[in-house]
């Protein structure tokens, strides 16, 4: 080089002048050693499949870009599936497929990104057609630029957890997300029929924060969940940038919620949020527990969805809905029991927002105009839908949309699918075909003969009449409401005769005060309910007649129903009845048995039992056999807000007649406050029982008001009761009103028993009576008594004269007879007790034998 101060020729050895460095004396430093590259790593580019094996553990080749496993099975913890995307030549098209495998016992798919997207050519993941058995799909972190990912077509059965290094899991889940971010890319899960034993399931389990940005789309869709709590279990949700989430056309088959949402979503950057088409028997459609923000040209689109009587939201104190000027929400088409909303539903809005609603069938009644919808907190709409019309506002993604046209949207350039959304649409599997359902029966005729297909079905709008006879409900599926709301007509029938309910099919009578009928008449008689719900729920219009009659329980394990947390094996659950106006429910000569401990005959759940203005309700003639020894026949379980029973008005409740095989815990327990007032009758008479802790317990205090009757007589206890066999606790408040304890025969060892303990005294008493008369122990006097003083209680003995009140409702009886005690009903007063109703079933002479000595 021109850097050469001389050469020694002997050597060939260059001397250097300054600034020229090197042997070879050149302009620049040069390092003593050279390294040089090493060949790049050669990429397994086999595209070969893995057949028909099963493997117990195995070792994956990273460096490789096709993986194919066709009808293989993997089995146990070992054989866990881990794909880690930094470990793979993303420079060249990646393609990972399963088809027709089967994971069992702890098996499991991982894909696992980094804390960055990483550019990509693209990778493609299908998993479909595979059988899963406590095994679970999970994504983590953020994966690959341009991902194309599904998830179809599996069953899926959930018995134990999955436990997976550096996951924290306890849960039966189907897909986990972990951290995930998709960035340009999309995952579909679509056509999973997933099953779960424990009530602790997740379908979809997104941890920490789900990300979709630039363009991504998660679709979940035409999927099946039975047994699930959550259809998708969200902790954080961001959706930004052309990018889209949504749920369509699932249904969950039991469960709390459709989308459950606990830290906060973000909708913003012309982004989507949909949640339309989808059922179930679920409590609410979407269950919030933070903040929704939409915003920057977003829209929520929630549309269409069914949830029978659950409510649509479930908020919390925390709840909040923003939108701002800019984007929109699209609330019409759902049917749900309520809105489950007590405030505004959209918290927080701007100036030219676009909030659609209107169309809302709550609870059987279609809600049309705003002021309707204003009753339901949906307030701030700016239009109101019209049932059967679209609108470019309302149907579609309005900034990607040109025009409606017969209903369909024409979209603009960057729209895709059916409602011009800004991402494209993940191409999957078909729908399942939806089995028909009968259509309503001729009036006068019967729908017969036949296996009712395993839907969610609501039926009775628009009809007077509707029956069913010897059909077959069947699968924890089948849920069948009828609409009393919906119904019309000046008598309006429902009748169920001969069928057959089970492996947790569900028949749901839901009341609704405003029903447009002029009385209603409900018929459920000769049934066989085997693992089956028989639930009537709500507020039903005056002239109502429900009876259940001649059917058959039998209950193993806990049937769940929809929107309403049952808690313990039940034959029959009610929720928020009331009848009311000359109505009555009564449930006569049919036969409850329960196989398991801690379960019930008749449950009223939540809300109280409601009986008022010449109204009836009546247990009578029953036979119950219930295993374990701690049932309760009767659990009126209510609220603190709502007591567990509520008798006002000229009304009663009749508990008569009914025969116990086995020992119980209680025959009736009132878990809260329990009221009887005005001219209204509590009666517990005639029944035939075994042992027991305590017959008639009430846990909370009674009030009796207003001339009013509380009688607990004639039972017959072939074991006596250990503690007591009426128990009020704390107390019983009288107002011009009695309480009667008389003519009971029980059988005791040791020949103690106490007929009545109340265990403090009342300070709400004016005018109030107790009496307790003639019950013996073993043939004989010696009943025990524990009534504070200051009640006053009139105690007789069997060799006392008769007394009125022991025996006939005083408010309705006039004079003792001369024909030997018995007693004459005043105006008003009905059948061998006088009460204020009369009881299907009884004696209609007005006299009757009083308990005397």
């Amino acid at each position: 080089m021109p850097g050469t101060e001389s050469v020694d020729r002997g050597s060939c050895s260059c001397s250097c002048k300054d600034g020229w460095h090197g042997a070879s004396c050149l302009p620049f430093e040069v390092p003593d050693t050279v390294v040089l590259p090493l060949p790049e790593r050669a990429v397994d580019g086999d595209t070969s499949c893995v057949v028909n094996q099963t493997l117990t553990s195995l070792t994956l080749n990273m460096w490789k870009t096709h993986h194919c496993y066709v009808g293989v099975t993997f089995s146990g913890v070992g054989a866990v599936l881990t794909f880690s995307f930094n470990n793979m030549p993303l420079h060249l098209p990646i393609n990972i497929t399963f088809t027709g495998c089967t994971f069992l016992d702890g098996a499991a798919l991982q894909f696992v990104g980094d804390v960055e997207a990483a550019e990509s050519s693209g990778v493609l993941i299908r998993v479909s057609r595979a059988v899963m058995r406590s095994s679970v799909v999970v994504f983590a972190l953020a994966l690959p630029q341009r991902c194309d990912i599904a998830v179809t077509e599996v069953d899926a059965v959930q018995s134990s957890a999955v436990h997976l290094p550096d996951t924290v899991n306890n849960k039966l889940i189907v897909v986990m997300l972990h951290e995930v971010v998709l960035t340009d890319s999309s995952l579909l899960v679509s056509n999973v029929n997933a099953r779960a034993s424990r009530r602790d399931a997740f379908g979809l389990y997104s941890i920490g924060t789900l990300t979709l940005v630039r363009g991504s789309s998660l679709y979940t869709q035409y999927c099946n969940f039975d047994g699930y709590t959550h259809l998708f279990y969200v902790n954080i949700l961001g959706v930004s940038d052309h990018s889209v989430f949504a749920l369509l056309k699932n249904m969950m088959f039991s469960g709390t919620s459709l989308l459950y949402e606990y830290r906060g979503f973000s909708v913003s950057e012309h982004s989507v949020l949909r949640v339309v088409g989808n059922s179930g028997s679920v409590s609410c459609a979407i269950y919030s527990l933070n903040s929704w923000t939409v915003q920057r040209s977003s829209w929520l689109d929630w549309r269409d969805n069914d949830v029978g009587v659950g409510a649509m939201f479930q908020e919390s104190e925390s709840t909040l809905l923003i939108i701002d000027g800019s984007s929109a929400v699209t609330l019409t088409g759902f049917n749900m029991g309520s809105t489950g909303l007590s405030r505004s539903l959209l918290s927080q809005s701007e100036a030219g927002h676009r909030f659609v609603a209107g169309c809302l069938t709550v609870a059987g009644r279609e809600e049309t105009t705003a002021a309707e919808l204003a009753l339901h907190c949906i307030t701030n709409v700016t239009t109101v839908a019209v049932c059967g019309e679209c609108t470019k506002e309302g149907d579609c993604f309005a900034p990607l949309t040109t025009a409606v046209i017969d209903c369909n949207c024409q979209c603009a350039a960057g729209g895709h699918g059916d409602v011009c959304v800004p991402a494209p649409v993940p191409a999957g599997p078909s729908p399942p075909p939806v089995p028909p359902t009968p259509p309503p029966p001729p009036v006068g005729e019967c729908i017969s003969d036949m296996v009712h297909p395993e839907v969610a079905q609501s039926v009775g709008g628009g009809l007077s009449w509707l029956c069913y006879r010897n059909v077959t409900f069947s699968g924890g599926g089948m849920s069948l409401t009828v609409l009393v709301g919906a119904m019309t007509g000046d008598v309006a029938n429902v009748r169920f005769d001969g069928c057959t309910w089970r492996d947790g099919a569900v028949l749901l009578l839901l009341g609704n005060a405003y029903a447009a009928v002029g009385s209603l008449n409900i018929l459920v008689t000769g049934n066989t309910f085997r693992d089956a719900l028989l639930s009537p729920e709500g507020v039903f219009p005056p002239r109502t007649n429900i009876t259940m009659s001649g059917n058959r329980f039998t209950v193993t394990r806990l049937i769940p129903r929809p929107g309403l947390v049952i808690g313990r094996p039940s034959c029959v659950a009610m929720n928020e009845l009331a009848i009311s106006n000359d109505s009555t429910v009564v449930l006569s000569g049919n036969v409850f048995h329960s196989v398991r401990a801690s379960s019930s005959a008749i449950h009223v759940v939540e809300s109280s039992l409601r009986v008022s203005w010449r109204s009836l309700f009546a247990v009578m003639a029953n036979t119950f056999h219930m295993a374990g020894g701690d049932g309760t026949l009767i659990y009126l379980e209510g609220s603190s807000e709502s007591s567990s029973l509520s008798v006002l008005n000229n009304s009663a409740v009749v508990i008569r007649g009914n025969l116990v095989s086995r020992s119980v815990r209680y025959f009736i327990l009132f878990f809260e406050a329990s009221r009887m007032e005005s001219l209204s009758a509590v009666v517990f008479q005639g029944n035939d029982m075994q042992g027991s802790l305590v017959v008639f317990y009430s846990a909370f205090s009674i009030h009796i008001y207003y001339n009013s009757w509380l009688q607990l007589s004639g039972n017959l206890c072939r074991e006596s009761p250990s503690d007591a066999f009426a128990y009020a606790y704390p107390r019983v408040n009288l107002r011009n009103s009695t309480v009667t304890v008389s003519g009971n025969q029980f059988k005791s060892n040791n020949g103690v028993i106490k007929a009545l303990w109340i265990f403090s005294g009342s300070t709400d008493l004016t005018n109030g009576a107790i009496v307790a008369a003639c019950n013996s122990v073993n043939g004989e006097e010696g009943a025990n008594y524990v009534i504070p003083s200051v009640y006053n209680a009139t105690i007789l003995t069997c060799s006392d004269p008769c007394t009125l009140a022991a025996s006939c409702f005083p408010a309705y009886t006039t004079t003792a007879l001369s024909d030997g005690c018995a007693c004459r009903c005043a105006e008003g007063g009905h059948g061998d007790a006088c009460l204020p109703v009369a009881v299907p079933g009884a004696t209609e002479h007005r006299r009757r034998r009083l308990v005397r000595a």
